[in-house]
């Protein structure tokens, strides 16, 4: 479950939509950004479901099989992102804020819904535009701390928190990062490391838990971990771990990049005229 968004094409006002089931005349665009059917609209007013099947269920498949290409834009979607999921947005907020938040990028602050459906203005495309890109620059000059496994160069976790950020917890240790460093806060010892290797220690327990002991590779020390650091699904056996960093592209999630899936969707209103459709 996350947010998606789509801007509809111009091809209905532009006449150029392929015949279908229902007269041109009885199209228009509802509340929400979509082309719909008067006709179907009432009918779905007027009647119940059952009644409304019994009458009109032939032409509302007709509608929608239309529908899926009316035009030469798949769904009349002249641009389409899946923007992220709910804990996305949630980190696109807070970084917002931690930029400057509401005093210096008011529109983006509020850019976002809390839920699916609704639009956003076209008219407010174009400034919110601008205050993106100045976030972006802003933004990406952060440094990213990326913590990878020395024999494949996996990343296990990264974090773009100058502060402290847990990545794993127990009742008595935490294991997080903390400016360019992982660190495991435990309640005897509290060791920073870019360059270790964990060690397993006796057998998993009942719930497959791993303990580890974390031979620091960049300093005399050593501490023990309370499972093994990853990634998830790996073998828990002895490894190492190193932290590099690079340029933090931005909101990264999977091959895609938060900001230019927004982005994308805030020139297409300039394009066509159209608000962003939250789905």
């Amino acid at each position: 479950m996350g947010l998606d968004a789509s801007v509809r094409c111009r091809c209905f006002e532009e006449h150029r939509l392929k015949p279908g089931p229902v007269p041109y005349e009885d199209l228009y665009i509802d509340c929400d950004g979509y082309l719909v059917s008067r006709k179907l609209d009432e009918a779905h007013t007027k009647y119940d479901h059952r009644q409304y099947l019994a009458r009109y269920e032939q032409l509302d498949d007709e509608f929608r099989k239309w529908m899926d290409c009316p035009c030469e834009h798949e769904r009349s979607e002249y641009c389409s992102e899946r923007i992220t999921n709910w804990a996305g947005v949630s980190a696109f907020r807070d970084r917002v804020e931690d930029a400057g938040g509401e005093a210096e990028y008011p529109l983006l602050s509020h850019l976002l819904p809390d839920g699916n459906g609704g639009v956003y203005p076209v008219e407010l495309a174009e400034p919110t535009l601008v205050e993106l890109d100045r976030f972006i620059a802003k933004v990406s000059d952060v440094d990213e701390w990326v913590l990878c496994a020395d024999d494949t160069e996996d990343e296990v976790w990264s974090s773009t928190d100058n502060g402290s950020f847990t990545w794993m917890c127990s009742f008595n240790q935490r294991i997080g990062m903390c400016g360019g460093k992982i660190f495991f806060d435990g309640p005897d010892s509290y060791i920073q490391t870019t360059h270790f290797r964990q060690e397993p220690i006796g057998k998993p327990d009942a719930h497959g838990s791993q303990r580890m002991r974390i031979v620091c590779l960049d300093q005399d020390a050593q501490t023990t971990a309370f499972d093994s650091i990853g990634p998830q699904g790996t073998p828990k056996v002895s490894r190492e771990f190193y932290v590099t960093s690079r340029k933090a592209p931005f909101l990264y999630e999977g091959k895609y990049w938060t900001a230019e899936r927004i982005r994308n969707l805030l020139v297409a209103p300039l394009e066509t005229r159209n608000p962003i459709r939250w789905e």
